[in-house]
């Protein structure tokens, strides 16, 4: 094996700190929009951003070397030397990126649920018919908890958080430079 001897640390530090706020904010959100204790709250934050967070990394390991040449050198850039520059196609990535992972946090759930035999909350039959009617409409989700709505909100909060800190990493390096 190859060791080139160059490690990016900036990017290890920085993704230890997105994990840590992801799992944060995403154990709270889970905690209020289910109703889960606080420890299976936060045990589903951890599994779901660290399977996300794997296996990003090993599909950006691979699909790398077919990026074309001055993406990868934006990307080698940004990642080694925290760049400034910011390229519409990264935004376009990613929206993709946070879709394919709140689709793989919503299955990671249920994978976590089926290794540790949980059953997931289930809408009753009373549940149901608060679906009918049109003066219960605004009453008909506070009693059945989403899970897919849940890990939306969990998703898209703990995104736009670390979006913020990318955003003043990027500007605050402009403003050195």
């Amino acid at each position: 094996m190859l060791w080139t001897g160059v490690l990016p640390l900036r990017a290890v530090a920085f993704q230890i700190l997105f994990l840590l706020i992801a799992i944060a904010i995403e154990g709270m959100i889970l905690r209020s929009r289910l109703g889960l204790k606080r420890k299976e709250s936060m045990e589903y934050a951890v599994v779901v951003n660290l399977l996300s967070t794997i296996l990003g990394w090993m599909l950006f390991f691979l699909a790398e070397p077919f990026f074309p040449e001055q993406l990868r050198t934006i990307l080698m850039e940004y990642i080694f030397f925290g760049g400034n520059t910011f390229p519409p196609t990264l935004v376009i990535a990613g929206f993709s990126i946070f879709i394919a992972t709140f689709l793989l946090k919503l299955q990671g759930m249920a994978w976590l649920d089926a290794i540790l035999g949980r059953t997931p909350p289930t809408p009753t039959e009373e549940d149901r018919n608060k679906f009918r009617g049109r003066k219960r409409r605004h009453e008909t989700f506070k009693g059945t908890p989403s899970r897919s709505l849940a890990v939306l909100w969990a998703n898209a909060c703990s995104f736009s958080a670390i979006s913020i800190l990318l955003a003043l990493q990027i500007f605050g390096g402009a403003m050195r430079n």
